[in-house]
């Protein structure tokens, strides 16, 4: 089996804070993913960062009015701040405007060149007579001419149908900086990369790739049957990674030449022995993250370039690619407000609640749309309902009538569910392994709701009343069993609630281990001290649900 497990997530772009669809479809099935994979013993690297280049910095710089550095600075230093409150937990989170990447961008570019893939072409570009400029693929917008959204980009109709596009695509093209429609058509400058060159050995390439959800599959075959074209690599800006040739020192590389590569320059920040990773071919499972609107760019952009090189890179063994998670019926506006933003949504819930619930409603498979009372549905009947309560009603019961010590088993048969949990937790981990996160979460459930059963049949209550208490304390032995144990299966989705429930064996560190279990194990000690936790869960009340609503729900 291989050891070496090499997990990325879709670089945020630096330009806004996240909201519940961005986390829930890429950063938070990635953390769960790597969590499972450390938990299981395997050498992760898990890296993320900060997409710092592109136009769409600039355009919000320039509508926020400050130095684009400190804009930059600003929208990563608060998604860093998201990321820690939810728990995130990446081997290394960096960036991408560094001098480390982009020495590994020019070098690379370099590369291609020598290779004879790189070739200039001159182009004609649309230029903004009353701003005075070349206009990049984001400040460019107009009218899409596959689905008639009007705020269709020169690169992408991203709010219509999804289709790549090309600025002369557009129709009624506009200036996004000055809103002016007064554009020329000039002719400029640029390198392109030979994509067309790469489509055999692409092909061949995607034919290997096992494990792919239908989503990413099709949007790459698409592109294929298109037919790859040559892709311009160069732009008229200047914020970027500026070109290392010779009569292109005014342009800066396109930012979906550069930011894919970030996950390797990320990586080599993080450690000196990134090419364990990057270049340990089949001894590495590599597994990316991402919405369905960046596929394009991982299965045909990116690994093209990776495989032009012949350098041994490691190409991504499975692309998790998730649909879109709206909200109420509609899609998460910032500018209406409409929505629920992660800076704000840790104020109403902790990280534990909004992460389990997001993740029994990732979009695997369709759009899926999120609504503040299935929010409150999960919470209180999932986390509240089976697990907060089994989890007090076993401690304060024991507390009361066997005083702070686990009751000893002695020797009572009481694992006629033994062969239930070993195939829910069987489940459970193989849709792990399967990055099948819905399917998971029922599996966990399914876990959590055999304790509650266990109890219901066997009440430890009645024998206790009835005074039966070597029984009633073998069953509560069983429970405390079953808390270890879903201690550790829950610990990747809601790793803040595993903890408090393992600091409920006092001092049981030097004996309980968090590795992931290959079968249900009676682990805790008979005597073994305990303490009464807290909640671990509070039930969101109708009251809480109306005031929520009326906070994100901007219709």
């Amino acid at each position: 089996m291989k050891n070496k497990y090499l997990i990325t997530s879709a670089l945020p772009y630096v330009n806004n804070v996240m909201h519940i669809g961005h986390f829930c479809g890429v950063y938070l099935p990635a953390d769960v993913y790597a969590r499972f994979c450390r938990a299981r013993g395997r050498d992760v690297l898990f890296v993320c960062g900060a997409d710092e280049h592109g136009t769409a910095s600039e355009i919000g710089a320039l509508k926020e009015n400050i130095p684009i550095e400190e804009y930059v600075d600003k929208y990563r230093i608060l998604q860093e701040q998201d990321f820690c409150n939810f728990n995130m937990q990446f081997d290394f989170y960096g960036r991408t405007h560094t001098e480390l990447h982009k020495d590994l961008i020019q070098n690379l570019f370099t590369r291609l060149d020598e290779q004879g893939l790189i070739e200039e072409r001159t182009t004609r570009q649309p230029y903004s007579v009353d701003d005075k400029m070349f206009l990049a693929d984001r400040f460019i917008e107009g009218t899409c001419p596959k689905c008639g959204n009007d705020k269709a980009r020169g690169d992408q109709c991203d709010s219509g149908c999804g289709s790549v596009l090309e600025p002369t695509d557009l129709i009624n093209p506009r200036s996004v900086i000055s809103g002016s429609h007064n554009i020329d058509w000039r002719d400029t400058k640029h390198l392109y990369f030979r994509a067309s060159a790469m489509e055999g050995k692409l092909r061949e390439w995607i034919g290997t790739r096992r494990g792919w959800p239908k989503t990413a599959l099709s949007i790459a075959n698409k592109w294929l049957d298109e037919g790859l074209r040559d892709t311009p690599i160069t732009r008229d800006l200047k914020w970027g990674i500026p070109v290392n040739k010779p009569g292109y020192e005014d342009k800066v590389f396109y930012v979906w030449f550069d930011a894919p590569w970030g996950y390797v320059s990320i990586s080599q920040a993080a450690t000196p022995n990134w090419a364990e990773w990057w270049k340990a071919g089949d001894d590495c499972h590599y597994t990316q993250f991402m919405g369905k609107d960046n596929v394009a760019f991982h299965s045909v952009f990116f690994p093209e370039q990776q495989l032009a090189m012949n350098d041994n890179w490691k190409t991504v063994d499975v692309l998790k690619a998730n649909n879109f998670l709206n909200f109420e019926g509609g899609k998460t506006s910032k500018s209406t407000g409409h929505g629920v933003f992660l800076n704000d949504a840790i104020n109403d819930a902790p990280a534990d609640c909004w992460r389990y619930s997001l993740i029994a409603s990732t979009p695997e498979t369709d759009d899926t749309d999120f609504t503040i009372q299935r929010f409150a549905d999960i919470v209180n009947k999932d986390l509240n309902g089976i697990l907060g309560n089994f989890v007090s009603r076993v401690c304060k019961l024991t507390e009361k009538n066997f005083g702070n010590l686990c009751p000893p088993s002695r020797g009572f048969d009481v694992a006629g569910f033994e062969s239930t949990l070993n195939e829910k937790l069987s489940e459970l981990t193989g849709s792990l392994e399967a990055c099948e996160f819905r399917k998971a979460v029922a599996a966990l459930r399914e876990l959590w709701a055999t304790g509650n059963e266990f109890m219901a049949q066997n009440e430890p209550w009645t024998l206790v009343k009835n005074g039966d208490m070597d029984r009633a304390g073998a069953i509560l032995n069983e429970c405390f069993q079953l808390i270890d144990f879903y201690a550790r299966v829950s610990a990747p989705f809601i790793p803040k609630t595993s903890e408090k429930m393992k600091k409920i064996f006092v001092g049981a560190d030097d004996y309980l281990s968090s590795n992931w279990p290959d079968k249900y194990e009676r682990r805790i000690k008979d005597g073994q001290e305990f303490t009464v936790p807290e909640n671990l869960f509070d039930r969101i009340d109708a009251e809480k649900i109306a005031e929520m609503t009326t906070k994100y729900v901007k219709k």
